[in-house]
C-alpha cells in the first residue's frame, strides 16, 4: 500500500461506523483502529507482534475506543493521536523502531 493510500485509510476512521483498517507495510500486517482523533496500532510479522504505545504516565487511566465495532476500554498508553499513528506507520514501513514507541 502506498503512503497516500495509508493516510486515506486512517483518515476514513470515524470511531463510529468505520473503526478498523488493515494495512500491509512490507512484512507487517498492521491494524489501526479507532478514530477520528484517537487510535490504536498493532502490527504482526511472521515472527513477532508489536503495539504502538505513548509515554502516558497514569497506568490506571483507560480510554474507550470503538475498534472493529466493539467498544473497548484501552489502557491510555495504547491510545495514540493521529500524528503518533503516522509516525508509527513510518517506522513500521522502515522496520525502524523507536524504543519508547513500541511494546514488544
Amino acid at each position: 500500500m502506498e503512503p497516500d493510500d495509508v493516510a486515506r485509510a486512517v483518515t476514513g476512521l470515524d470511531g463510529i461506523t468505520n473503526t478498523l483498517v488493515a494495512i500491509t507495510l512490507g512484512e507487517w500486517e498492521v491494524l489501526v483502529g479507532g478514530g477520528p482523533d484517537r487510535f490504536v496500532v498493532t502490527a504482526t510479522s511472521p515472527d513477532r507482534v508489536v503495539n504502538a504505545v505513548t509515554d502516558h504516565e497514569n497506568d490506571d487511566e483507560t480510554i474507550d475506543l470503538t475498534v472493529g465495532e466493539q467498544t473497548i476500554d484501552y489502557p491510555a498508553r495504547y491510545v495514540l493521536t493521529r500524528e503518533q499513528v503516522d509516525s508509527a506507520l513510518t517506522e513500521l514501513a522502515a522496520s525502524s523502531f523507536t524504543a519508547d514507541r513500541w511494546e514488544h
